[in-house]
């Protein structure tokens, strides 16, 4: 059995990104650009990354600038929230396939996360990258106040929080 992709897309890496990464054809959906990047960008394939931005957007991007931008990163999970296509944006009427996601990794030994509603379009009957804008994460919200050390505890014991509930905290 093959390992699965890093993609978690629960297929074989074989049968996933790795025919798009080596060139064997090209993702036909914005979602499967997505995925391929992302393992792209943890096994050290740039030049897929640059190959699959929009030839208009490249300028500028480099293998090796994004190997740096990617030393000492290693990548743990890719979340696919929402994918559409042909969606409008921008004011000159383009229309977009659009995939939000949250990828998280590991920098200097720190569980981070970055989240992008990313834009994708077509030339020469071929998707590409095109840019992304970042999602943030929903805030969390308390069930009940946060209850500071000098308060009352909520108990009721008419102590200090931090003399009574709070003190094994």
């Amino acid at each position: 059995m093959s390992e699965l992709c890093p993609c978690g897309s629960g297929l074989a890496y074989d049968q996933c990104c790795r025919p798009y990464i080596e060139g064997e054809k090209w993702p036909e959906t914005a979602e499967a650009l997505v995925r391929s990047r992302y393992t792209a960008y943890g096994s050290g394939h740039f030049d897929y990354l640059v190959e699959t931005t929009h030839p208009d957007y490249r300028e500028g991007i480099t293998a090796e600038q994004l190997a740096q931008s990617a030393e000492g990163v290693h990548w743990h999970r890719l979340d696919i929230v929402g994918t559409a296509d042909n969606v409008p944006a921008g004011e000159n009427g383009e229309r977009y396939d659009v995939v939000d996601f949250y990828a998280f990794y590991e920098l200097d030994g720190v569980l981070r996360q970055i989240g992008e509603k990313s834009f994708f379009d077509r030339k020469d009957d071929k998707l590409y990258y095109v840019d992304g804008v970042p999602l943030r994460g929903e805030t969390y919200h308390r069930p009940e106040p946060k209850v500071g050390r000098n308060d009352p505890c909520p108990c009721g014991s008419g102590k200090k929080y931090k003399k009574c509930c709070g003190a094994s905290a």
